[in-house]
């Protein structure tokens, strides 16, 4: 229920905040830009980017580009909701914005076998395929009944009766080959550990079957099941995670990506309902000297940013997101997710010029304008009972994926600002928190899209 209730508010926030009318059409980027004209603008001199006459910009604090502001603050507001801008302007204080040529990639064989290396362990026999087989389902049927869940119980004792005869033949290490075929492992405690390579995304678990949650989902799937809210205790600390998460990625290889945030989180068995372990779950993302952000959503647009006008969508997102995602246990990584793999290509524009602060936030005013008088048509014909908070408080530079003009095979990572707002709705006495967020071209202020990866 609450997962339908953010999803039909987050859509309306899109159509959420402001002014009954904007002072212009907000600009949409529809996926026929012409980016490529956009990132071969004549650069900016990296020698003029710090200078600037402009008395109205705030003097800039360490690690400030002084080009632009350190807090932007606006207001705006109707009988419905209102939207409160109170935000610390961030850019971390680069002097020239570079233009990343990107492609999508495929996994190889070394790499893949380099990262599963660091995960399936203690190995006693392998089998191609990813679905389950008969000398499987004992162990399964076990758990699940110590687990307690009859549903479960039946639902595993049907499967097993159709299940394929298959075995696993003795091996005490990975037999990954060039096709990179999904497999799974059996470790010398009876558990099933896999691989599944599809494209490229990769998926790798310690335990075949499972899947972390984060706190607050772990919580709903108690409350879901009738049990009571089981707290999550990790095994180990953030710090003890944070230095198997770095040992992992200098092992594998994987340079230039930062931890984004890290979550007390619960291993827990799809399979037969029970909670392996207490860790850390670690979302990932590459580093640019750029702020770091991910932005999540649903892969059907409802938070994921999309301005809709008379039911039509006005853009959609170009490509996924690339989303790394790790849980670690006291034994270390147990389950690794890359999804939407991308390789720089080069870097096309070693230092576009960037839109100045005033034309951004003009495009955003216009665009919450726009959707608060959409929001405030809505209430009033529909006697919607409910009303929405949003506050900002941060406004960072950092970049985001723009498909290229005509090339489905290309995409740049290009200069953004991104506006996070925290969205609060109000029914009956009730308040619902989440986030979302806005992103505009820094180098012409058209309202971009941010993309989104599907709930997990």
């Amino acid at each position: 229920m609450k997962k339908a209730w953010i999803i039909i508010l987050a859509t309306i926030l899109l159509l959420t905040a402001c002014q009954p009318t904007p002072e212009e059409d907000v600009v949409i980027n529809r996926g026929d830009t012409d980016v490529d004209a956009i990132i071969a603008a004549s650069p900016l001199p990296t020698s003029e980017v710090s200078q600037s006459d402009d008395p109205a910009l705030v003097k800039a604090s360490e690690g400030q580009n002084p080009v632009f502001p350190t807090r932007y603050e606006n207001k705006i507001e109707n009988d419905a909701t209102s939207l409160v801008i109170d935000a610390e302007v961030i850019t971390n204080g680069l002097t020239s914005y570079p233009v990343y040529e990107v492609k999508r990639k495929t996994f190889d064989a070394e790499q893949v076998r380099a990262i599963a290396g660091e995960i399936i362990t203690d190995i006693v026999g392998y089998r191609d395929g990813s679905d389950y087989v008969k000398s499987d389902y004992p162990i399964l049927l076990e758990k699940a009944a110590i687990w307690g869940n009859d549903e479960v119980l039946t639902w595993l004792s049907q499967n097993m009766q159709g299940a394929s005869d298959a075995g696993y033949a003795e091996s005490s290490e990975l037999c990954i080959g060039d096709s990179l075929k999904p497999q799974v492992y059996l470790r010398s405690d009876g558990n099933p550990s896999s691989f599944d390579v599809d494209g490229n995304n990769l998926m790798i678990c310690r335990i075949k079957g499972t899947a972390s949650d984060i706190k607050w989902v772990a919580e709903d799937i108690d409350l879901l099941e009738g049990r009571e809210v089981t707290t999550v205790i990790p095994e180990l600390t953030q710090e003890e995670a944070e230095t198997i998460l770095t040992d992992f990625l200098e092992q594998t290889g994987m340079d230039g990506y930062v931890a984004y945030s890290a979550e007390e989180a619960r291993l827990r068995s799809n399979m037969t309902r029970e909670v392996i372990s207490m860790g850390w779950q670690f979302e990932l993302v590459r580093t640019f000297d750029y702020y770091p952000i991910y932005v999540g959503g649903n892969m059907d647009g409802a938070n994921g940013g999309f301005l809709q006008r008379d039911g039509e969508k006005l853009y959609s997102p170009p490509w996924n997101a690339e989303y790394v995602r790790l849980y670690i246990d006291s034994e270390g990584v147990a389950e690794f997710m890359w999804f939407s793999h991308l390789e720089i290509v080069g870097v096309v524009n070693e230092n576009v010029q960037l839109a100045d602060f005033e034309t951004v936030t003009k495009s955003a005013m216009n665009l919450f304008s726009a959707s608060l008088a959409w929001y405030q048509r809505d209430f009033e014909e529909n006697n919607r009972p409910w009303a929405l908070y949003a506050k900002i408080e941060k406004i960072v530079l950092t970049v985001t994926l723009q498909q290229a003009k005509d090339r489905q095979d290309i995409a740049y990572l290009l200069p953004t600002w991104v506006f996070l707002a925290d969205m609060y709705d109000i029914f009956d006495n009730e308040c619902l928190g989440y986030t979302e967020a806005y992103g505009f071209s820094a180098i012409d202020g058209s309202r971009v899209p941010l993309d989104c990866w599907p709930e997990f």
